[in-house]
């Protein structure tokens, strides 16, 4: 047995399911504000193929402009709501988001049977591709981020390691589009570097979280194993694996079967049992439930509170003028959406209200609670079945979509 710290696993809330929604307070609630959903030269600097940014119509491009996230943010805040801004890359647009939002954090991540938040929720967490702090400017942004008051920067790896730990070259990564391996570690240079210049007067340095999608690429025991002694060696403070989700439907030759699924888990605890290291193992709520007993979590945990304690805010194609209200002209400017990995179903309004009488404005937003409830309906009853409910989800609603993808690509 080793002494490795507890497996991380993520939280958003733990009240039963058999609990009405209605019967919910703002602070149990947890939300995902979209406030910048572009990819790109100026966000992300990346074209990942699987991204979920770029795959669903909802969302591509989309973005409320600075004054009114902020102003939703508050608004949110106020009501007592939990509020999370999220866009594609803390260090876009050269960190203006970062300065306009202050600490934020993309998960909440929670470890034993107390729940309690691990190191990573001690600080906000900047989340990034990686490219931007490959620019010339990295040390600005890496300057308003320490500013700011981040302990973590947490970026995705995409690469396959041989037995020797060597990284594999670029061309044999399935997914197109993302960061290089090779460029991670380029970047991992920068951020240790930056750490022993600006070491002390209360800065410990940027803590480094890794994020690894496990997909049929790479769910074996050996390779999730050398991954472990990979950043064991590097010095990283969180690695957390995700499942491969099939945004598009582009890859589906390296989606996870139910039983690959409860390989993953059996794997992982053999690892945290058997292999020591010095960073904290995290495993994603996006496994779901398939064989999740293996890690000897608390009970609640990956069975997402997506739809019922979790939502995503996003913004509307077009916004629309709605009937007044009270003296006020209402705007629908957003949508609550129920999962907020495939933003599915909509599940409530955002409002922007200006006073008919001096002009001011402000937001408020309505939870459609009869679609909660059929949703929370179609998890009890079993016809969404997994505690993940993304994938069956989606299969339901884009149909006639998958059967077109799957005919395309079964052609000689």
């Amino acid at each position: 047995m080793t002494n490795n710290l507890p497996v991380s696993y993520d939280f958003h809330g733990d009240i039963p399911m058999s609990v009405p929604f209605s019967q919910l307070a703002p602070h149990d609630i947890h939300l995902y504000l979209d406030v910048d959903n572009h990819v790109g030269v100026k966000t992300c600097g990346q074209a990942c193929k699987h991204c979920w940014f770029v795959n669903y119509p909802k969302v591509v491009n989309r973005a409320f402009g600075t004054d009114v996230g902020v102003g939703l943010f508050d608004a949110f805040g106020r009501k007592g709501y939990k509020v999370f801004p999220r866009y594609t890359d803390s260090f876009a647009y050269g960190g203006e988001l970062m300065k306009k939002y202050g600490l934020a954090a993309a998960r909440t991540y929670f470890e034993g049977e107390e729940t309690a938040p691990t190191e990573t929720m001690n600080k906000g967490e900047a989340w990034t591709s990686g490219r931007p702090l490959l620019n010339e400017d990295a040390q600005q942004l890496l300057d308003i981020a320490r500013l700011a008051g981040y302990g973590t920067i947490t970026m995705t790896y995409h690469g396959v390691l041989n037995d020797d730990l060597t990284l594999r070259g670029s061309d044999e990564y399935p997914i197109k589009g993302v960061l290089a391996g090779a460029d991670f570690e380029r970047v991992v240079r920068i951020i240790n570097d930056y750490n022993a210049r600006h070491r002390g007067g209360g800065f410990d340095g940027f803590r480094i979280g890794v994020g690894i999608t496990v997909g049929t690429h790479n769910n074996t025991r050996e390779s999730l194993s050398r991954y472990l002694r990979y950043f064991d060696n590097m010095g990283v403070c969180t690695v957390r694996f995700n499942k491969f989700f099939d945004h598009g439907y582009k890859h589906p030759h390296l989606v996870l079967s139910e039983e690959q699924v409860r390989q993953v888990y059996r794997d992982l605890n053999w690892l945290h049992r058997n292999l020591a290291f010095s960073f904290q193992l995290g495993v994603s709520e996006d496994f779901g439930t398939t064989g999740i007993k293996e890690m000897g979590f608390p009970a609640h945990v990956g069975w997402c509170r997506a739809g019922r304690q979790l939502f995503a805010v996003i913004p509307t194609a077009f916004e629309s003028t709605v009937p007044s209200r009270a003296g006020y002209r209402y705007e629908r400017i957003g949508d609550i959406v129920g999962c907020v990995n495939v933003f599915e179903p909509t599940v409530g309004a955002v409002y922007r209200k200006t006073n008919l009488v001096d002009g001011s404005m402000d937001y408020d937003w309505e939870f459609f609670v009869e679609e909660i409830d059929k949703l929370l309906a179609a998890r009890l009853t079993g016809e969404l079945k997994n505690g993940c409910f993304a994938r069956e989800l989606m299969d339901k609603i884009d149909a006639p979509l998958r059967k077109k993808v799957i005919a395309i690509e079964s052609r000689p």
